[in-house]
């Protein structure tokens, strides 16, 4: 169950087969899943959903109960539509079959963590109404997950990923950088980290000078740094900051990232707050130019 100082998010998840260690971190990467996707519909303030996963024999079980349908499936949807007195929405409930899952996995060539994660998102988007049995409902749900997942930073690159224990990671470097920032003029900290084709991660912070253009963004640190040591494919950043608010970064460092980053690298941002957003690199600077542009680009 996770609940935000405001709003009140409660996520019961109940993993009803041996889960084994490709089972590890299920239910964080499951709330996250949730979360992200209630995040694109707004009006939905306070909610509640319960997930399950199970093996095969259950879940044909439950198909051949609620849907008349003897088979094993990925997943079921059970919308509810209902408010509780405390004006929380109950969203349903969604059951996942592990066994499919893995299977799945396997066949598209992902992570058993990235599939997880889809068919939960999948299955959220079935709860709030979304479908696809005609092309034109397909069309709208499939634009809807891809938006979802690529916020939620589950991405396949040429067969690898960046996974949310490397995020995690990399948040908490960035989050260390702030103890070396030099900003005695804005008192506003920021720390940053870029991850590398190569999987290292360079660090930076911003430096602050009396004459205030020259004054030095964390990414720009960071992403020099990397670019100093051989390291010009940038994987993922991220930003933390000592502010209330996420330090999205300002225009030049946009600029200057997207001449290393890859398009669909994610932006994670961590405020003070330990609140945590994330971004993909193209949604922050569309149609951005570089020398990729040029025909002499590196990448």
């Amino acid at each position: 169950m996770s609940s935000d100082k405001d709003n009140i998010h409660e996520i019961d998840i109940d993993i009803r087969v041996p889960e084994g260690d490709d089972l590890k971190g299920s239910a964080k990467d499951i709330e996250a899943a949730v979360n992200t996707a209630i995040s694109f519909f707004p009006e939905i303030k306070d909610y509640q959903a319960s997930i399950s996963i199970v093996g095969e024999e259950e879940i044909q079980a439950l198909n051949r109960q609620y849907r008349d349908n003897d088979s094993v499936t990925d997943v079921l949807s059970f919308p509810l539509f209902e408010t509780d007195p405390r004006g929380v929405d109950l969203l349903g409930d969604i059951v996942i079959c592990a066994d499919r899952a893995r299977e799945q996995a396997v066949q598209y060539g992902h992570s058993l963590k990235r599939e997880i994660s889809y068919l939960t998102v999948h299955s959220v988007l079935h709860l709030l109404g979304y479908d696809h049995m005609e092309e034109e409902d397909r069309i709208k749900m499939r634009e809807m997950e891809d938006k979802i997942m690529d916020k939620l930073a589950v991405f396949r690159e040429q067969g690898s990923e960046v996974s949310r224990e490397v995020l995690d990671a990399l948040c908490a470097k960035a989050k260390e950088m702030l103890a070396f920032s030099y900003s005695p003029y804005s008192k506003y900290k920021v720390g940053a980290a870029i991850l590398t084709a190569d999987g290292e991660v360079f660090t930076g912070c911003n430096i602050e000078n009396a004459s205030y253009g020259a004054t030095i963004c964390a990414e720009r640190t960071a992403a020099v740094k990397a670019v100093s040591e051989g390291q010009t494919v940038f994987k993922a950043i991220a930003i933390a900051c000592s502010g209330s608010e996420f330090a999205y970064p300002c225009g030049i460092c946009r600029q200057f990232l997207n001449e290393f980053i890859e398009k669909k690298a994610p932006v994670v941002l961590i405020d003070c707050n330990d609140n945590v957003a994330t971004e993909v690199f193209e949604n922050l600077l569309p149609h951005g130019f570089s020398g990729k542009d040029m025909g002499i680009g590196i990448l």
